[in-house]
């Protein structure tokens, strides 16, 4: 099953939205993680012209405090994409390039690429992941907590 990739292209929203901050929450006390950035109205890196999702205020970076958590965090996200309303994750430290996962390429492990050079890379050697959620979940707190609390604990 793949579900259609809801930002591109990217539009601007007037602010953070709820269900992108309450995902923020839920990995600082799971996890102990720190946000390194929801919403900002900016091009995308390296794309002069293509709004980041960012802009749109369903994206967040969230910082893992070591690699071992990390992994954790992605196999757990990986593992509930679709409940969860994930529509894209990169792990910038997997590998030299990294690797990505969006919805449109199937869901869980299916919608994987490892990436192989600079090119199509997002990026490589962060200590963060970057997660992008659905519009639905993105505004919709109490919606995407319930979700959350109703799938078995990493």
């Amino acid at each position: 099953m793949t579900r259609p990739y809801p930002y591109y292209p990217a539009k601007a929203s007037t602010g953070k939205l709820p269900g992108t901050e309450k995902l923020v929450e839920l990995c600082s006390r799971r996890w102990k993680t720190k946000n390194l950035g929801t919403w900002v109205v900016r091009d995308m890196r390296g794309k002069p012209g293509q709004l980041s999702v960012h802009a749109t205020g369903a994206a967040a970076d969230i910082g893992y405090p070591d690699r071992k958590t990390g992994e954790a965090m992605w196999d757990w996200f990986l593992a509930h994409t679709l409940e969860l309303g994930i529509c894209e994750i990169h792990d910038y430290s997997f590998g030299k390039y990294g690797r990505g996962y969006r919805c449109s390429r199937g869901e869980g492990a299916k919608g994987v690429k490892v990436y192989a050079n600079e090119a199509e890379s997002a990026g490589s050697g962060g200590a963060w992941l970057h997660l992008e959620l659905s519009p639905e979940m993105a505004a919709e707190p109490v919606k995407f907590e319930t979700a959350w609390r109703s799938l078995p604990k990493p």
